[in-house]
């Protein structure tokens, strides 16, 4: 899992993005919306810990 910066009409967007692969093909499935700020790794760390 790893952290994805979006871009929206001109707005930042965070969200973490899980690969998984279907097939040959590799999808990026978005596993939970952080917001338009990033929060800090401690908090990173444990939200990652919560979805694994």
């Amino acid at each position: 899992m790893y952290v994805r910066k979006k871009k929206i009409k001109g707005r930042t967007y965070y969200y973490i993005v899980k690969s998984v692969r279907e097939g040959k093909k590799i999808k990026q499935v978005y596993m939970e919306y952080l917001g338009d700020t990033l929060p800090d790794k401690k908090e990173l760390k444990e939200i990652i810990k919560t979805l694994s």
